[in-house]
């Protein structure tokens, strides 16, 4: 196996790992409600006394992680294909909002949030899925050392120049927060992602953030190698 491989063998093990953890979570919280129902239910037989808000209360937080879940499998299959070989190109929009998605847990667990601000419009790269999250978990890990805890980063999409573009915003309630990368391993992976598909870094801009610009005519990679 290749570095290249092994690399993207263990992104995608790191990111299974978390959406899987998140899964059992859901797990956890159904059972719990249920087994909650399930006691209602006998105190009822017993007693002929009801706690209607209490049961509704219940089913409502499993019809919630019951949702959850489902969104976490479609997400989790949607990753799984990003393996698949393309031939025209990838939505920048749509992959943006399923990175978010993932990344959602690693964002707890440093007390920050991550969103995306997308458009309407479509924004065809041609890069390959895969390698496109590895670069968005790789922008997103130099963005979280230099977030305080309780920060924001905001992910924003656009064409500038003729160029897809994506924008790292970072805030703590409501003031900038500088988002620049320091020299170390978040940095290099960085740098080795932008060179191998040919894309560029702006730091400080917008607003102290970073600026990704991408090829929007690249030829798309019709497979991971």
């Amino acid at each position: 196996m290749s570095t290249s491989e092994s690399a993207e063998a263990a992104f995608m093990a790191k990111v299974t790992a978390s959406t899987t953890h998140e899964i059992r979570n859901v797990l956890a919280i159904v059972k719990e409600s249920a087994g909650l129902v399930e006691d209602m239910i006998r105190a009822f037989e017993r007693s002929g006394s009801l706690k209607q808000d209490k049961v509704l209360r219940a089913l409502g937080r499993i019809e919630a992680q019951v949702s959850r879940g489902a969104a976490l499998m479609s997400s989790l299959n949607r990753f799984a294909h990003s393996l698949d070989p393309t031939e025209n190109g990838i939505d920048l929009n749509e992959q943006v909002e399923q990175f978010v998605f993932l990344y959602q847990r690693f964002a707890r667990q440093k007390n920050h949030v991550v969103q995306a601000s997308t458009g309407d419009q479509a924004l065809t790269v041609g890069i390959h899925a895969l390698w496109l999250q590895m670069l968005l978990f790789a922008a997103m890990d130099c963005c979280s050392e230099q977030l305080p805890e309780g920060g924001t980063v905001t992910i924003r999409t656009s064409q500038q120049g003729g160029q897809p573009t994506l924008e790292f915003v970072g805030a703590v309630e409501d003031e900038a927060v500088p988002l620049a990368p320091t020299e170390g391993a978040g940095r290099s992976r960085l740098a080795e992602l932008l060179n191998r598909f040919g894309a560029s870094l702006e730091v400080g801009e917008p607003a102290g953030g970073l600026r990704i610009s991408l090829s929007g005519d690249a030829k798309p990679d019709v497979g991971v190698s």
